[in-house]
């Protein structure tokens, strides 16, 4: 039998948390576009992937200030936000949910080989020859209760925080955010009551993109990235939507802290090597025990 120390088990139980805490943001903001639009992005992930990626070019390799930075990969993503919903979003809706969903699958996993393929082939040719995002800052560890915690872990929890509150006060306080949830709800009912779609579904998409892409910045405070990470991302964020509810926000925290969990100790346990695999294991056993998830509805 392993034994592990109070230390360990602690940064596995921070470090769990962290990882968790993002994947539950991502699994929100690409469930938030799904309820409201039956458009999956399988993409999604690879605006993570992206984000971290011109977060390094500017900051590691440009040397340029972190604030300006900051507001160039803001403006960035809030182009590519309303670019995604003018070509692709747009040219689908007003079709049967089956074909929305079904189209918005094909064309965003098209989408999601040619950002991958992209990222590696310049990456590979015009910065690195190893194409790997990472930032070597290490922030101080923290003592608390007597224990050294990770800086970098905390960072990373605050930040979850702050996002999902803001998620929160998205929803529900601004327009809109109740026309994103209006339109959830009844999609020909908010037509009728005049709510222009586009405009919504451009801010939304365009928050949901953003979000994702700063959350690329703090990934790789604790955890490198490649290329091709996107689509495996987008599986633990699908995972974390059938777990915790589609547009379910506490759902979609509370699995995504659960598979974060589950994958830290488990690589603990057994190996890191496994770790990957917990998300397919959660999807299957959630699929076969209950599909509608810990706080989801009976159908989208």
């Amino acid at each position: 039998m392993i034994n592990f120390s109070t230390q360990i088990l602690i940064e596995a139980f921070i470090g769990g948390l962290a990882a968790g805490g993002i994947y539950a943001l991502i699994a929100f903001s690409l469930s938030l576009t799904l309820s409201t639009t039956r458009v999956l992005n399988i993409a999604h992930g690879d605006f993570l992937v992206m984000g971290a990626a011109l977060s390094v070019l500017l900051l590691r390799y440009m040397e340029l200030n972190p604030v300006l930075s900051f507001i160039i990969v803001l403006a960035f993503f809030i182009l590519v936000g309303i670019l995604f919903e003018a070509v692709v979003v747009r040219q689908i809706m007003g079709k049967s949910a089956q074909q929305m969903l079904i189209g918005s699958i094909l064309i965003t996993f098209g989408l999601a080989l040619a950002l991958e393929s992209s990222m590696g082939f310049l990456w590979s040719n015009y910065v690195d020859p190893l194409p790997r995002f990472s930032f070597p800052m290490f922030l101080p560890r923290i003592e608390l209760w007597g224990l050294a915690v990770s800086g970098s872990r905390l960072v990373i929890l605050v930040f979850v925080a702050l996002a999902m509150l803001g998620f929160h006060l998205f929803l529900t306080r601004t327009f809109w955010g109740k026309g994103a949830r209006a339109l959830a709800q009844n999609y020909e009912s908010a037509l009728i009551m005049g709510l222009n779609p586009h405009r919504v579904l451009a801010v939304i998409f365009t928050a949901s993109i953003l979000a994702t892409s700063i959350s690329g910045i703090f990934y790789i405070l604790a955890v490198p990235l490649e290329p091709y990470s996107g689509l495996p991302l987008v599986i633990k964020a699908l995972t974390i939507i059938i777990l915790g509810g589609v547009g379910s926000l506490p759902g979609a925290l509370i699995a995504g802290l659960l598979l974060g969990l589950a994958e830290t100790f488990t690589g603990l346990a057994i190996g890191s090597i496994w770790a990957p695999a917990v998300a397919i294991a959660v999807l299957f056993a959630v699929l076969v025990v209950r599909p509608t998830g810990l706080m989801g509805k009976a159908e989208l």
